[in-house]
């Protein structure tokens, strides 16, 4: 274990080895703290630091991604990263009430003809509680500043139950639209080393990639939509509303809830309904390239698109993004490429990318994302066999990490067991890096055009407040 000052050095080495710092948290130990660092590239790897006291070195000046987590950790353990300069509350509610000096702070930035917009948090929409904190001069956004955890649930500490026990039902609702891929995290960490049935792993891999369709399909509808193209955002809707029919047939939830246990899957797939799925999946992606062909065909649309919300290279690196928020910036990072869970090491697959980094290249990784999962999910029903789908399965006491490729990113779960109980549960949705990159990609865009920003990352709130 490191001391808790060594800390940055030891993950700017780990940097230096190609892995990206992609969750911090801490946990309470006999007779202090202990901080843990994920480090994730071609290998995971755990960094454990003790901390004496309620002061530690800050991992940010040296590791900007850090920031979040460091602000997290002092709102959860009342941990201070001395040398942190951001300690704005990221989603605690406790300080702030309905009196003058507990309200959310001004953005720290003035000057003549500079107003403050405040949105949210309840929006004319379904979406999710959020606060954001425009500046502005006149139209151009030249600070935002977002305010979340307004839906906390105490999820981590739901899950802090019995390590034997089937926590899937849990893991499902973090994020109730990436069911499947929290689901497959958390059972990475249960499962362990147990050896899943093959045809479990195939039909995990199917669902994964079913998720991701109608996932992408809602967003790039959203994004239609946000563009006042009706036509063809409900043409998108209508295809999302055809894939989350499939999804009743296949396992009776809209959402695939229910579909996977501990040690496989809780029912198998019939010859007649791997049969639609191949067909339903391949219509939607020929459909799926016109309605995409539509959009870009309309010289308004590509206006508002192309160069609207552009993150750079550089700073999807320094903030750590991840899924096709990363990807539509350069950044080639695929949890199913680098650590292939379920059945991915076992079927061919690209990763769509765009160096641009704007709301056009975020919406082109998406189509192009779509046509994989696709051409993934035909390759698993091809090789799939009969077999057993479910296994027995007993975890062991230890510190374990699952990691998955969700639709909207590298999502992590973790989890310390002793005694056969888990004392301490970690979730990283795939939004929670991403915030701070929306924050970043605003900036010197005009404040009608967030919308449409907004919708392109397609972040989650549940995700995020746990």
């Amino acid at each position: 274990m490191h001391s808790a000052d060594d800390l940055p050095q030891r993950i700017a080495e780990c940097s230096d080895e190609g892995l990206g710092l992609a969750c911090m948290y801490a946990r309470s130990v006999p007779g202090g703290h202990v901080l843990e660092a994920v480090m994730i590239g071609d290998r995971v790897e755990r960094i454990t630091a003790f901390v004496e006291g309620t002061t530690y070195r800050s991992v940010t000046p040296s590791v900007p991604c850090a920031s979040i987590y460091e602000r997290e950790i002092y709102e959860t353990y009342s941990l201070t990263p001395i040398g942190h300069r951001d300690m704005r509350p990221l989603r605690s509610r406790s300080p702030w009430g309905l009196s003058k000096d507990s309200a959310i702070p001004h953005n720290d930035i003035s000057g003549s003809g500079i107003f403050e917009i405040p949105v949210g948090p309840i929006h004319a929409g379904v979406i999710g509680p959020g606060h954001f904190r425009f500046s502005v001069a006149g139209e151009p956004i030249l600070m935002m500043r977002t305010y979340l955890g307004y839906s906390r649930r105490g999820v981590e500490r739901l899950m802090e139950t019995s390590a034997s026990a089937d926590n899937t039902v849990i893991a499902e609702r973090i994020s109730g639209d990436n069911a499947v891929a929290h689901a497959l995290a958390y059972l990475q960490t249960a499962e362990q080393d147990s050896d899943i049935p093959e045809r479990a792993r195939f039909i995990r891999t199917v669902l994964s990639e079913l998720e991701r369709i109608y996932n992408h399909l809602g967003t790039i509808s959203g994004i239609a939509l946000d563009a006042s193209l009706a036509v063809p955002a409900a043409q998108g809707g209508m295809l999302r509303e055809n894939m989350l029919r499939l999804n009743e047939k296949i396992c009776g939830h809209r959402q695939l809830w229910g579909m996977l246990k501990l040690g496989g899957v809780s029912r198998d797939i019939s010859k007649a309904v791997l049969n639609e799925i191949e067909h339903e999946t391949m219509k939607v992606g020929f459909d799926t390239d016109e309605l995409v062909k539509l959009m870009v065909g309309s010289p308004s649309f590509m206006d508002r698109a192309e160069t609207t919300g552009r993150l750079s290279y550089e700073d999807a690196l320094r903030l750590r993004t991840v899924g096709p928020v990363a990807r539509a910036s350069g950044v080639a990072n695929d949890v199913r490429k680098n650590l292939p869970y379920a059945a991915y090491d076992m079927v061919a697959m690209k990763v769509p990318m765009c160096p641009t980094g704007d709301v056009y290249a975020r919406l082109s990784v998406r189509h192009k994302e779509i046509k994989e999962s696709v051409s993934v999910i035909l390759q698993c029903i091809n090789m799939m066999k009969d077999g057993p789908i479910r296994t027995a399965v007993r975890p062991k006491d230890g510190s374990y990490v699952g990691v998955t490729e969700s639709p909207r990113g590298e999502t992590v779960h973790c989890a310390h067991i002793n005694d056969g109980k888990i004392t301490r549960y970690k979730i990283r949705d795939a939004s929670f890096p991403n915030w701070p990159a929306l924050e970043s990609a605003v900036l010197g865009n005009i404040v009608p055009d967030f919308p449409l920003v907004n919708k392109s990352f397609d972040l989650s709130y549940s995700g995020n407040d746990l």
